[in-house]
């Protein structure tokens, strides 16, 4: 079967967007404390293992969620950015014929 321009474009164009965020998210994290970091990259991982298995069920560091405001709103922030991320990605992985 034949792509179509229009769809090789699209494609593209949500790659390029994909890996410019890898970027941005670098001097995003910059701009926050350690605490907020580690959160995000914990909140990150467990969002894309959750993408790829969805029995994964959603953790993190509990007791440090309830008591450290910053690693509480960087592992929101990370699970929330990365989970639409991979799934993202999973969706433009699915071949077209196994597409609704």
């Amino acid at each position: 079967m034949r792509e179509s321009g229009f769809s090789k474009g699209v494609v593209f164009t949500l790659l390029f967007i994909l890996f410019a965020g890898c970027a941005s998210e670098q001097s995003y994290l910059a701009k926050h404390s350690p605490a907020f970091v580690q959160g995000y990259k914990e909140g990150c991982k467990n969002a894309q293992e959750r993408v790829a298995d969805s029995f994964v069920e959603k953790k993190n560091d509990t007791a440090r969620y309830k008591e450290d405001r910053e690693y509480a709103k960087g592992w929101d922030d990370g699970y929330e950015r990365c989970y639409g991320n991979a799934q993202m990605e999973q969706d433009l992985s699915i071949p077209e014929i196994f597409k609704e």
